[in-house]
């Protein structure tokens, strides 16, 4: 999505190469595969389950669920994207369903769907409330949603942000590098802990909020563990998660697993 004079509009093109720096760090390697296993554990697929993956991208995930022996779908609005997730899953072999559509109006049944993932995309949708509302309108009664989303309010962004006022204070350039707590110009709502929670409580009944990862977005961290022994970088990466799991607030990214709060 883009917005532009008060108006959004539908990146039909949308393609997420630039989502992935160039050179990956070990912290960057970390957070979009723990953010991955985190979500897809927390749905606890079922064989026979019917599962919405809304805002499907490559439809990765969408292949990996489809282990688990439950039904996926994949919705995805850019033609882009679904080109690279049929390629995708044409590949695996997978059985997984790939649709065009939008979050804001789900071309699915009411109450039909068991499980909907939405991860690294409800800050991506023009109106995020809607997409909620939707998703709680198609999931069963007994059905679970798991939100992922990047943590805009994290200490990494918060430390990274001290650090680089003070950067610029010291009289030092900054030669226009993009900082990673600036919202990128794809993105159309800045989430953290305590508007995720809002949003969510407006339709859905909040199981827990887990936070994964930590110290994303302090200068110079991917370099030093870039500089340590994989095993020792693995370790130091393991044990912050930990301490994200037990203060949400400060992780780099939210995953949120809710229930509908009433028969839709």
């Amino acid at each position: 999505m883009d917005k532009n004079d008060g108006k959004f509009y539908i990146d039909l093109g949308w393609d997420d190469n630039h989502v992935v720096p160039e050179i990956v760090t070990p912290e960057v390697e970390f957070i979009f595969r723990r953010m991955t296993e985190v979500a897809i554990f927390e749905s606890a697929l079922q064989p026979g389950e019917v599962v919405l993956d809304v805002g499907c991208g490559r439809a990765l995930d969408c292949v990996l669920m489809s282990e688990s022996g439950a039904q996926v779908i994949g919705l995805e609005p850019s033609r882009v994207m679904l080109r690279h997730a049929c390629d995708h899953v044409k590949r695996s072999g997978a059985r997984v369903m790939l649709v065009r559509g939008i979050g804001e109006d789900l071309p699915f049944r009411s109450a039909s769907v068991d499980k909907v993932i939405c991860k690294g995309a409800i800050d991506h949708f023009a109106d995020p409330v809607r997409v909620l509302e939707e998703i709680a309108r198609v999931l069963r009664a007994d059905g679970k949603m798991v939100v992922a989303v990047a943590n805009f309010g994290s200490l990494g962004f918060k430390l990274g942000r001290a650090v680089y006022r003070l950067w610029r204070r010291s009289g030092r350039k900054n030669h226009n590098l993009k900082m990673p707590w600036e919202v990128p110009a794809d993105h159309t709502t800045r989430f953290d802990y305590v508007l995720l929670k809002r949003m969510l409580d407006q339709r859905f009944r909040v199981c827990k909020i887990i936070g994964v990862s930590l110290l994303f977005g302090v200068p110079w961290w991917g370099a030093f563990l870039a500089r340590c022994p994989r095993e020792v970088s693995r370790t130091i990466l393991a044990l912050l998660d930990k301490a994200a799991r037990y203060f949400p607030r400060l992780g780099d990214v939210l995953v949120a697993t809710c229930m509908p709060r009433v028969s839709q």
